[in-house]
């Protein structure tokens, strides 16, 4: 018999996730723990297309993550960092198509050590790119392929040995320090992964231009040994000119530099202890310095101003988010008169104060958005000036950890995927003569529409279909009224016109065993052997019978 169901039915009450309430768990992929995106303004007439893309770390499972805009899971990409951390996952353009590009390493402290990563639409790799000329691995601020996909901009946090009496002379608070960590940015070629340019701090930012001295924050470093060196700079982000310069950012020196892309001197430097500007705004512990347009002698960029690295604030300020919020700002720069403005300002209607990380980025229809670091919130702006722009989004990751819970960098961007892999099937069934309920998902896809459940007492059919229910959520739920029982269910992914887009293998229905059956604590405990449960009366072979036992996906129990 063939059910077609309009929505996804009957969600089985014996099955119960054992799983702490901020953390998604799925039946069908029971290897995916993300965070639940709370969506607390979306306001869909303002908004722009896409998805909501953030890689949250710090917390029990991190990973790159892509929502859509009501909080939905679409794509947690945990299997593609192999056990470490991912950030700055974005969409990028490489070989002419959309790719998902992102960097993935071991955490250090205040940065990392690791790889870039280009995924196609299918979420298989193309690309590892490395850092060249023998230095260290690269790191989580910057891996930003440029919009022709030839080049990537890629940030290394490197240790060297320091001399104050040559680099400080005659300052006695830096007389013991012997090693410092210096910012290096390096252009790459993605088809040889050669070096095209390379540029590190220390040769032309002196250590007197920092306001972090060694020992005074958690990532700031003693300066005592290689393992600790002080962390004077502490490059954030990097971009390109048309005419091959570079905008550098530099969050302990709270500075912005434009570097000439031939030797890599200093064309001018905004903000910070010696700016060549005059300005009518500050910003303090900056993060994601993006050039948006220069005519002339104009430049206008865009930084996110953290307004704060947990020091007290100064007094006497008077412009919107400095050290009382933290904000997306827009400034612009006349080059041959040296002053600066203050164009536009973005605030999270909390009005929060992130003291680390953080972006603005510019959408296709004119709208800013903008993530908090180490806030996991995302803000969607319309475009208006003058720090009164509506907010059109507001959401936020929830955690267990929130202490300590980040997402450096939170994007918006239009992505279409269809996985390599096979759609993710669960079946389950209370005992052999009741309806399975099928839980189906498919970690990545973007064009499922709904889904077909076919089933069968042989895993090679032929299979008959019993339901068809609409897509619900990341993880579709449905069961048949009065179906009978199978042994072997496939999931079937369906497009818009009811094409078939995918196909799980065939999966075998769990049922409990006797001695599980009958539970009625919270759990059944750890200890028991699902697969020598008692011989079940289910009407299907004695050679295919012991399947049935397997046991139930991990970190789920059974109640009665």
């Amino acid at each position: 018999m063939t059910f077609n169901v309009l929505l996804s039915i009957t969600v089985l009450t014996k099955l119960v996730p054992c799983v702490l309430a901020q953390v998604q768990h799925f039946y069908s992929n029971p290897t995916l723990a993300p965070p639940t995106l709370i969506v607390e303004t979306y306001n869909k007439s303002l908004v722009d297309e896409g998805h909501i893309f953030m890689s949250p770390f710090q917390d029990a499972q991190p990973s790159p993550l892509i929502y859509a805009s009501d909080g939905t899971l679409i794509w947690d990409g945990v299997a593609s960092v192999h056990g470490l951390q991912g950030h700055d996952l974005t969409v990028c353009d490489y070989n002419e198509t959309s790719h998902l590009c992102f960097m993935y390493g071991a955490q250090e402290n205040g940065y990392a050590r690791g790889y870039g990563l280009i995924l196609d639409q299918t979420y298989t790799q193309v690309l590892n790119v490395t850092s060249g000329d023998g230095q260290p691995a690269l790191d989580q601020h910057e891996f930003f392929v440029k919009e022709n996909g030839t080049t990537v901009l890629a940030t290394i946090y490197k240790q060297i040995p320091f001399d104050a009496a040559t680099s400080a002379p005659g300052n006695t608070a830096l007389e013991n320090i012997t090693w410092l960590q210096v910012g290096i940015f390096q252009e790459i070629d993605l088809a040889t992964n050669n070096v095209l340019f390379e540029w590190q701090s220390s040769d032309v930012v002196p250590v007197s231009a920092s306001y972090v001295m060694p020992g005074t924050t958690d990532i700031s470093g003693t300066g005592l040994t290689e393992n600790s060196a002080w962390d004077y700079f502490h490059i954030n982000s990097v971009d390109m000119f048309d005419n091959g310069d570079y905008l550098v950012s530099g969050r302990h020196v709270k500075t912005v530099y434009r570097i000439n892309g031939t030797d890599g001197s200093i064309v001018w430097q905004l903000n910070g202890r010696t700016s060549d500007f005059t300005q009518d705004f500050t910003f303090d512990f900056q993060h994601n310095a993006r050039i948006r347009n220069e005519t002339g002698s104009t430049v206008v960029i865009s930084v996110y101003d953290n307004g704060s690295d947990d020091s007290p604030p100064p007094t006497g300020q008077s412009k919107p988010g400095y050290e009382t919020y933290s904000a997306g700002k827009v400034l612009s720069l006349d080059t041959s008169a040296n002053t600066s403005t203050l164009l536009d300002w973005y605030v999270s209607p909390g009005k929060q104060l992130s003291t680390s990380q953080g972006d603005l980025q510019y959408l296709p229809n004119g709208n800013k958005f903008m993530g908090m670091g180490d806030l996991p919130f995302a803000v969607e702006f319309t475009d208006n000036s003058t720090g009164n722009a509506t907010v059109a989004y507001y959401a936020h990751l929830e955690n267990v950890n929130t202490d300590t819970f980040s997402s450096y960098r939170n994007f918006k961007f239009e992505w279409i995927a269809q996985p390599a892999a096979p759609p993710d099937l669960f079946v389950y069934a209370q005992n052999c003569s009741t309806s399975p309920v099928f839980y189906a998902s498919w970690n990545g896809a973007t064009q499922v529409e709904s889904w077909r459940f076919r089933t069968s007492n042989e895993s090679t059919g032929p299979f008959s279909t019993v339901a068809t229910v609409i897509k619900g959520g990341f993880e579709t739920n449905a069961t048949v009224e009065a179906g009978e029982f199978n042994l072997y269910t496939i999931a079937e992914a369906r497009g818009a016109f009811g094409e078939l887009l995918g196909s799980s293998i065939a999966v075998e229905t769990f049922v409990p065993a006797t001695s599980i059956a009958g539970c009625t604590t919270a759990s059944c405990g750890t200890t028991l052997n699902y697969t020598t449960a008692a011989t079940l009366s289910c009407t299907v072979t004695e050679s295919t019978r012991k399947g049935i036992h397997k046991p139930p996906p991990y970190g789920y129990h059974f109640t009665a």
